[in-house]
């Protein structure tokens, strides 16, 4: 295995890291996947390529807790190069995902990053960025507040533009409301819509405020329904799923978030806007969970959502950058 120093040394040619050829590596979900590009975005690559890959049986059960690496045979993405390509490799590795894993550490010289915990050594790589509440550390481990994500001033500004015409009925102080479901550790209780409209009732007859609402694919059919009916004043949005997402203007928009608890991205993309953000109570929970609600608390003043709006301030989040930023080190040593 090629030591640390030796890739660094193959990859100082490049001027800086706008040279440097980066691999996005991942299973090909949207939420670790947007994590990678977030810290990507922060590093001013001239060349990021997305590879989303699959294992074949047995890796894909084994790796990496038997296996660290995959043989290219068991990699599943047609553009995967074969070991002769070796033109074709990045410099560069972000990766995320178990499955990710044995893809990355099969590319030979690059300088690799994971975003999460591995669940293995974080010795196998040269960076690991993980946040907080995960419990591996290590000398080249990254500790974050939360996650890393894509929410930016540059890209709220460029959502805030486009939904503009969307949302300009609502009144001055909008509410963005981001609802999560059921999930390992959390389930949405039956009546969920109908508490959180009958705590949101003041402020929506005081129509001083605007709410504007969206569900996930993890939001029970019936609970999308009752947000749907429910929220259907003249003063709220309800996104549908049809047409073009309006996730970064909500967040762009409002001047307070509220979030199901059972997301830490969305609890993450809310506090690195610097916007008040309340968490919505659902059923069941997990010790890491806890952990990263006292975390946001202490950080940013994460708070229970009991039926007030109140407004503070905080430093928002930023551990993209904070990855990125890291990483520019390890590149300048």
């Amino acid at each position: 295995m090629q030591s640390t120093s030796e890739k660094l040394k193959e990859n100082s040619n490049s001027s800086s890291l706008k040279d440097i050829k980066c691999w996005i590596v991942t299973e090909g979900m949207a939420g670790t996947e947007n994590q990678c590009l977030g810290v990507a975005e922060y590093l001013d690559l001239s060349t990021v390529t997305v590879k989303r890959i699959g294992l074949r049986f047995p890796f894909n059960f084994l790796c990496p807790f038997i296996f660290k690496k995959a043989p290219r045979w068991a990699i599943i993405n047609d553009e995967w190069p074969t070991s002769s390509e070796n033109g074709n490799w990045p410099n560069l590795v972000i990766a995320s995902g178990r499955k990710a894993i044995p893809a990355t550490l099969s590319i030979p010289n690059a300088v690799t990053v994971f975003i999460q915990d591995p669940r293995i050594n974080p010795k196998y790589f040269d960076l690991v960025a993980l946040p907080a509440h995960d419990k591996t550390r290590g000398k080249n481990v990254v500790v974050t507040t939360a996650a890393p994500n894509r929410i930016n001033q540059a890209s709220m500004n460029e959502a805030m533009i486009e939904f503009a015409h969307t949302l300009a009925h609502l009144p001055e102080k909008k509410i963005a409301i981001m609802i999560g479901g059921n999930s390992k550790t959390h389930t949405m209780p039956d009546d969920f819509a109908k508490t959180l409209f009958a705590q949101l009732l003041p402020f929506m007859k005081s129509g001083d405020c605007g709410f504007m609402i969206t569900a996930s694919r993890r939001t029970p059919e019936h609970i999308r329904t009752q947000l749907k009916n429910l929220f259907s004043t003249p003063n709220c949005y309800y996104w549908d799923g049809k047409g073009e997402n309006p996730y970064k203007a909500y967040l762009a928009y409002a001047d307070i978030v509220l979030v199901t608890e059972d997301s830490t991205s969305m609890l993450s993309d809310a506090l690195t806007t610097g916007k008040p953000t309340y968490r919505l109570s659902l059923i069941g929970s997990s010790t890491k969970f806890k952990r990263l609600y006292t975390n946001l608390e202490k950080a940013c003043g994460l708070r229970k959502f009991k039926g007030d709006l109140e407004v503070w301030d905080y430093k928002p989040l930023n551990d993209a950058k904070l990855i990125a930023d890291e990483i520019k080190k390890y590149f300048a040593k």
